[in-house]
């Protein structure tokens, strides 16, 4: 194999890895972008259910205790 075909090989190379790695790229940051919304959906959702727990111990208002 001649230096202008090898030359040529190791271009071609170079030049799918880097399509590669950005892809890559893409695809983490996507994943990092998802990773937060649900960390913020999660939080949302522990306050509302921690929220509710808590209104749970109070009787219901406007009805007597239960030993009436």
């Amino acid at each position: 194999m001649d230096t202008d075909a090898r030359l040529v090989r190791l271009e071609e190379l170079i030049a799918h890895q880097q399509a590669a790695i950005e892809d890559l790229s893409r695809q983490l940051t996507e994943g990092w972008k998802q990773a937060e919304k649900l960390r913020t959906e999660l939080g949302r959702l522990t306050d509302r259910f921690q929220d509710l727990e808590d209104g749970a111990d109070s009787p219901p208002a406007n009805q007597p205790p239960p030993h009436w």
